[in-house]
């Protein structure tokens, strides 16, 4: 236990202090890019892939994903899109509180170039964290919300809710580990500065140069080694 950081965060705020002491809580919120260049990843473990043939899958993900991040840099945005277009879920973009341990993971599954912002910045935009319910409860809130005007409340807590069912209840759907949140609009960079870039190892220098010095930039392979 970080005894010292303890105190000096419950100095500064009650909340602060329980908060930090808390190693399950993340006061960070990341968004990956890019989740279609990972395909071939997710799919290496049931496709029983050699060691080789992952680490060339990977590099060829992060060539692609890195392209995205041109895009990004270009744009001056991260695009909201459909999470679920089928479902008319509101355009948004898509972010995690994930803590520490599970960010390696995280990444493997969306993309290993993250762009990461401080809760309140993002809460500030409108973006809030996401609802996990029953089938009954969505069911619900999608009537509710299908259809009401962009914006309004019930559009909003549509657009959050994720049906929860965990094993023993039907079909299994349960994604609360991704600990979502959601802003329904682009986020300007411009406006909202990331607090620091993610990027693999072999694309920091190039990272740094698109979005300047001022970002700091993180190596998730570095992180990995150091026991994230």
């Amino acid at each position: 236990m970080s005894l010292i950081h303890n105190l000096s965060a419950h100095a500064a705020g009650g909340v602060s202090g329980l908060q930090t002491a808390q190693r399950d809580w993340s006061p960070l919120l990341v968004h990956f890019t890019a989740y279609s260049a990972m395909a071939p990843v997710r799919a290496a473990v049931g496709n029983q892939s050699t060691p080789s043939q992952v680490l060339d899958a990977l590099n060829q993900a992060d060539q692609q994903s890195f392209a995205v991040v041109q895009q990004i840099a270009q744009s001056g945005y991260l695009l909201a899109h459909s999470p679920a277009q089928k479902d008319r879920v509101p355009a948004c973009v898509s972010l995690s509180e994930c803590t520490l341990p599970g960010l390696i993971a995280l990444s493997e599954r969306y993309g290993r170039f993250g762009f990461v912002f401080r809760k309140p910045a993002v809460f500030g935009l409108g973006g809030r964290p996401c609802l996990y319910v029953d089938r009954a409860c969505y069911g619900h809130i999608a009537d509710q919300g299908r259809n009401a005007p962009a914006g309004s409340q019930a559009a909003t807590i549509f657009g959050l809710a994720n049906v929860y069912s965990p094993p023993g209840f039907g079909q299994i759907q349960d994604f609360t580990h991704e600990r979502k949140w959601r802003l329904f609009s682009n986020l300007v960079l411009a406006n909202t500065a990331p607090a620091f870039l993610i990027c693999p190892s072999a694309y920091t220098a190039q990272v740094c140069t698109l979005f300047g010095i001022q970002v700091p930039c993180v190596s998730i392979d570095t992180m990995h080694e150091w026991g994230a």
